[in-house]
C-alpha cells in the first residue's frame, strides 16, 4: 500500500532548491480545466510575501487561466528517490515569460519507492543460471524491489510446466537493459520468486520477483535508471514547450 507524508518547513526550500539544480521536470495541471504541460524550476526568488519559484510561461496558459479569477495549480514529479511528490498552489504572477508563484506550505510525498513500477524498455532482460542451465526472463516492469517477467522460450514447443518451483530462490541475477540505455548489467544477489502462472493470452510463464539482496552501487544505479526512464516517459506522455 502506498503512503503518504506531509512536507512541511525547510524542507520544502531544499527541495525545490534540488528541483531547479537538477531540473526536474514538473507536470502542471491548472485546476478544474482540462490544460496539462511540462515546466521546470528556473529559478528561486524572496519577495516580500515570501519565496517564491519561478517556471517558464506554458504555451496557451495564459489563454486557459484567462477566465479563471484566482488559479489553482497542481504540480506533480517524481523525486531523485523515485517517489511521487505532490503540492498545490494557488495564483501567480505573469512578469514577461514567465510566472512568480509562492513556495507551497506542504508537499505530499505519495508513494513508497519500492512500489514505483515502470514499464520497462524493449530487450530489458533478467539472466541466471539454476543447476548449469542458462534462463533469461523478459522484464515487463520494473522497481526497485522487483520485477514482473516472461519466461523466454528456448524451444518451439510450449511449455507444460514451468522449469523450476514457483518458491524457487534465485542467486546471481542479472538485469540487462538495451546497450543504449546501460551497458552496465545490474547484478541482483539474490531474489525470490513471489508469483509464477502462465499467461492464458501469451501462453508464457509470468512471474513477480522480489529482490532482496542487492549492493548500494547497483541499486543507486537501477535508481538512476528508472529515474531516467520515468522523466523519458513522462516528456513522451505531455508536450514539451518548455
Amino acid at each position: 500500500m502506498a503512503e503518504s507524508e506531509k512536507i512541511r518547513g525547510i524542507r520544502i526550500t531544499s527541495i525545490f532548491e534540488e528541483l531547479r539544480q537538477r531540473k526536474t521536470l514538473l507536470k502542471l495541471i491548472l485546476v478544474d480545466t482540462d490544460f496539462e504541460h511540462l515546466a521546470m524550476v528556473t529559478g528561486l526568488r524572496r519577495k516580500e510575501s515570501g519565496p517564491h519559484f519561478i517556471i517558464d510561461t506554458p504555451q496557451g496558459f495564459k489563454e486557459a487561466a484567462a477566465d479563471i479569477d484566482i488559479c489553482h495549480i497542481r504540480f506533480e514529479f517524481i523525486g531523485k528517490d523515485n517517489i511521487n511528490y505532490v503540492f498545490t498552489t494557488i495564483g501567480g504572477q505573469i512578469a514577461g515569460n514567465q510566472i512568480y508563484i509562492k513556495l507551497p506550505e506542504e508537499m505530499e510525498r505519495k508513494q513508497r519507492r519500492k512500489l514505483f513500477r515502470i514499464n520497462a524498455p524493449a530487450e530489458t532482460k533478467l539472466c541466471f543460471s539454476i543447476k548449469d542451465t542458462r534462463h533469461e526472463l523478459q522484464v515487463i516492469d520494473i522497481s526497485l524491489g522487483g520485477s514482473l517477467a516472461a519466461l523466454v522460450q528456448t524451444d518451439s514447443h510450449v511449455r507444460h510446466k514451468p522449469p523450476f518451483p514457483d518458491t524457487q530462490a534465485l542467486k546471481d541475477v542479472q538485469l540487462v537493459f538495451p546497450a543504449g540505455i546501460s551497458r552496465q548489467p545490474i547484478k541482483i544477489k539474490t531474489a525470490q520468486i513471489k508469483r509464477l502462472k502462465k499467461n492464458p493470452e501469451t501462453t508464457r510463464y509470468e512471474m513477480a520477483l522480489e529482490f532482496n539482496k542487492i549492493s548500494k552501487s547497483d541499486q543507486r544505479l537501477l535508481n538512476d535508471l528508472i529515474y531516467r526512464l520515468q522523466r523519458q516517459s513522462l516528456r513522451k506522455r505531455l508536450p514539451l514547450d518548455i
